[in-house]
């Protein structure tokens, strides 16, 4: 059988056709893993700014305690701030999740489709968490939003938040465990089931060859 990952890769436009738990997740978790990595740069770079951002605050605003003479008390007076604290940029940070988003989405639309079609669903049951993610990006955004200009949250955002994220939660398990399952036996409305050489072997089986 091909390379899981560079078959996933040189497939990524074609949505016909199925695909076995094989074929899907060494592609899957490479996907994830790619994520990962870029996430972690990408918010590496954006943290650095903000850092950057927020240390001609924390340099003028030191503390600078001032102590009185007395023979008895030793009187320590902590000086006020001497500049008012900005609040950082999260622009950026939602920006890069956006991003991330939209190329995981791209990258794996096609894979999650073909090994829906092996489940005999359709591959539009696979966009069912990508709503609750773009909305809960947009809404924290909105929320980040509200509190640079009034101090205070969006209280109702926050509680559709809640419940967005809780809803993706259902959602992304939900197709985790479709696409974990095995896929129809024989011809389905999508094509012929592959060879059954393609598909994970049995922990039991690899067992037995030991």
């Amino acid at each position: 059988m091909a390379n899981p990952v560079t078959r996933g890769v040189s497939k990524l436009t074609q949505f016909s056709g199925r695909d076995t738990r094989g074929e899907f997740w060494p592609y899957a978790g490479a996907v994830f893993a790619l994520m990962m990595l870029v996430g972690a740069l990408a918010g590496g770079v954006v943290m650095s700014q903000i850092i950057g951002d927020m240390a001609p605050y924390a340099t003028a605003s030191q503390i600078a305690p001032t102590a009185s003479y007395d023979p008895d008390v030793l009187e320590v007076v902590e000086a006020p701030p001497t500049a008012t604290p900005p609040m950082p940029d999260m622009e950026p940070l939602f920006m890069v999740q956006g991003v991330m988003a939209i190329l995981a989405i791209s990258l794996l639309a096609a894979a999650v489709t073909r090994r829906l079609h092996d489940r005999n669903l359709p591959g539009w049951v696979g966009l069912a968490p990508v709503p609750f993610v773009l909305f809960g990006i947009a809404g924290f955004a909105m929320m980040f939003r509200d509190i640079s200009g009034s101090g205070m949250p969006n209280f109702g955002l926050f509680g559709l938040l809640a419940i967005n994220n809780l809803l993706y939660l259902v959602a992304l398990i939900s197709l985790i465990v479709l696409l974990a399952l095995k896929g129809t036996p024989g011809a389905n409305r999508y094509g012929a089931a592959k060879a059954a050489s393609q598909e994970p072997r049995p922990v039991e089986d690899w067992s037995r060859s030991s």
